[in-house]
């Protein structure tokens, strides 16, 4: 039986990613990572990455707390 990757693996996105998502500079984003703001992150070596999921819950709390 063989298991696909994204069932092991959640899918990574970098800050370029994130910040076309949310349409923000990459500056916006490098900037909540250091003051732990904005989705959580972690580094891979010296690379920042996002967990999509991860990201997709954080936007939708964010609307959430505007409505």
């Amino acid at each position: 039986m063989e298991v696909e990757q994204s069932q092991v693996f959640p899918r990574l996105l970098t800050v370029e990613d994130v910040a076309e998502i949310l349409c923000v500079p990459l500056s916006t984003v490098h900037h909540w990572a250091v003051r732990g703001e904005g989705p959580p992150s972690f580094k891979v070596g010296k690379h920042r990455r996002f967990d999509a999921a991860v990201v997709a819950a954080w936007l939708a709390k964010q609307q959430q707390d505007v409505a």
